[in-house]
This record gives structure tokens, sequence and C-alpha cells, in this order.
């Protein structure tokens, strides 16, 4: 892969970020923006505020952040990737074309027919037996669905849903191991379903305070139970910082699961796309 390199002073770079957006100024030169404001970030150069630019086109007298006099004048080397940035604005181009499709899609409980997956998960979690606190576990080979026998009917309809909806969006999903993988933007992104859990508090039991202690005794014990609340979760965190990408997706009292593909689909495709980013910020 071909490498080139751009040679800028810091005030150089001061001034073409509070004369251009970054993205603009990314895009002109052929890396991303979030490259382009860890560099600002590495070199101590100020960057507009958020609503700069909307004051500044409705004209509004707005001032520039000073640039802190720490060698202005040294040179920075950016290297830049060209194919990975063209790769990354063919995904967000794709991601444009994909939101409108999201808008048509409607959630139908009774599907034309069961996803291959769908139909194979559903018989080795039937003979799956659960765990103690009343979760089944896929073992490998099977969809990532983590849900009690009483909630495995309603997670298989809603994963034949998602696995529907990404496919007509030519996304592909498929098993490795005990994880379910969505391929998109050639990025892998982990998915699963899964059942929340209540605590109940078990009867109390009586100590004798005479004789001796025995170790571990809780007159407050309680157990886990399914609680018949599923989410949706995207499992590959690795690549996410905190508050960046969202990652579950619940029944709540108003709104059911059934009535957030949309917007997991579309939390999808933000993951996929911060990935691919990190990934190529990595490479360079």
């Amino acid at each position: 892969m071909n490498h080139s390199e751009i040679k800028i002073t810091r005030r150089e770079l001061y001034n073409l970020v509070w004369t251009d957006p970054v993205t603009q100024l990314a895009k002109q030169y052929g890396f991303s923006d979030v490259w382009l404001a860890k560099i600002c970030r590495r070199n101590n150069i100020p960057r507009p505020p958020r609503g700069y630019w909307a004051q500044r086109q409705s004209g509004k007298n707005v001032q520039k952040q000073p640039l802190p006099q720490k060698d202005a004048v040294s040179t920075i080397h950016i290297s830049i990737k060209p194919f990975n940035s063209e790769k990354k604005d063919a995904a967000f181009h794709k991601a444009s074309v994909i939101k409108p499709l999201l808008k048509s899609i409607v959630f139908r409980e009774v599907q034309v027919a069961p996803h291959p997956l769908i139909e194979l998960s559903a018989k080795i979690l039937a003979s799956c037996k659960p765990d103690n606190r009343g979760i089944l576990i896929p073992p490998n080979g099977c969809l990532d669905i983590e849900v009690s026998r009483e909630s495995l009917p309603r997670a298989l309809i809603i994963m034949n849903a998602l696995i529907n909806i990404l496919v007509s969006l030519d996304f592909s999903v498929s098993v490795s191991d005990k994880s379910t993988n969505v391929k998109l933007y050639d990025m892998s992104i982990g998915i699963g379903i899964g059942e929340e859990l209540y605590r109940s508090r078990l009867r109390a039991r009586n100590h004798k305070l005479d004789g001796y202690y025995h170790f571990g005794f809780n007159q407050l014990a309680s157990q886990s139970a399914p609680s018949g609340k599923l989410f949706l979760t995207i499992s590959d965190l690795g690549f996410y910082s905190s508050g960046e990408c969202r990652r579950t997706w619940r029944d709540t009292e108003s709104n059911r699961l059934e009535d957030c593909l949309k917007s997991f689909v579309s939390g999808l495709i933000k993951a996929a796309v911060l990935k691919k980013e990190k990934m190529s910020v990595k490479e360079r």
C-alpha cells in the first residue's frame, strides 16, 4: 500500500482548522477527521468549538482561540493512506444510502420463513438445559441467544426479523464458535440477544447463635431468575470508547424490543464505520 506524507507547521495547521471545518479538511487531504483531530491534540493546536461554524455562517463575530506558543514553526509530519480513506468514504456513502431504507422497515411477528440459522439454533436450544439462573446457554454453532425457555420463542422471532433486515441490506450473518457475527463494510461486528434477570429473596433461614458459625451464612440470601425482559447487544466493544457507540437496546415500559430493530441496525452501521475508522488509524 502506498503511503504519502504531508509536512506542515503548527501555525499553518492552526490556520487551516480555523479556516474550514475539520471534516472538509480531512476529505481534502485524504484522511479521517478523527485522525486530524488527534494530530491537533498531540500538537496542542486548539480547534473551533461546537457551534462555531454555524455562528460564523450567521454573521456573528466569533473569536478564535489563540495558538499556544510552543514552537509554532515546528514541522508536523502527517502520514496518509489514500486507499483507506477511499474505503471509509465508500462506507459512509453506503450508510447514507441505507439510512432511508431503514425508514421503510416494519417489524412483522409472522415472518415469511425462518432463516436457516434460526431453524438450526431453535433445534439446538430445544435440547439445552437451563443453568442455575434458568437461562439457556448456546453451545458452539448456535446463534448468541441467552434467554429462558419461556422467552425462547419470542427471542427467535426477534432474531429472525433482525437477520432478515440485515440480509435485505446486503449484510451477512454467520456463527463462529459461540459468537454471532454481522459483516458490514468489511467489518465483523458481534451481536446477541439476552434476557434480564431479577433477584428474588429466598426464605430467611434461622441460625443458632450457640455453636460454630457456618461460613457463608446469609439470612438475606437471594437468587436470580429470568424477568421476561429481553435486550439486544453489540458485543464487539473493544474498539469503542465509553459513550461513543450505543451497546444495548432493551425492553422498556413504553417500547418493546421489536420496536427497536431499526435503531439497532443503525447502531450496527455506526459501530462498523467507527471500527473501520479506528483500524485505519491504528495502521497509520
